[in-house]
């Protein structure tokens, strides 16, 4: 058997072993995303939690919020009249961490840092 069959054989190996290991990767859903540099925030809001209040009563308290609802809770569609389009949305997180369910059903507590970005990705 030639050297050069061998050589290729171990390349070849490699390359399947160090792309199995890459699809092994699990992403920890208890971290924070991270910000991307494909993301443009071109407004953001910033307010503080208060215990035992939504995200939404906290927002609508200082912002004309407007919204749908669905069966998973609050979309919002427009702070104060900049309405979701062009492929920008209002999106919220807290504690710098993006929230898993709808702003009216996500309680937060005293201090918490609430954040709405209007985001294009």
């Amino acid at each position: 058997m030639s050297y050069r069959l061998i050589g290729l054989g171990v390349l070849a190996t490699a390359l399947i072993i160090a792309m199995m290991l890459g699809c092994d990767k699990q992403q920890d859903h208890n971290e924070p995303v991270a910000e991307s540099p494909e993301y443009t925030d071109s407004l953001v809001i910033e307010l503080t939690g208060v215990d035992g209040e939504s995200v939404l009563a906290i927002t609508g308290e200082s912002y004309s919020v407007e919204y749908t609802e669905s069966a998973m809770g609050a979309f919002v569609t427009a702070i104060d009249s900049v309405e979701n389009g062009d492929g920008y949305w209002w999106l919220f997180m807290v504690n710098d961490s993006a929230a898993q369910i709808a702003c009216d059903k996500y309680i937060t507590a005293s201090g918490d840092k609430i954040t709405w970005s209007f985001r294009k990705q």
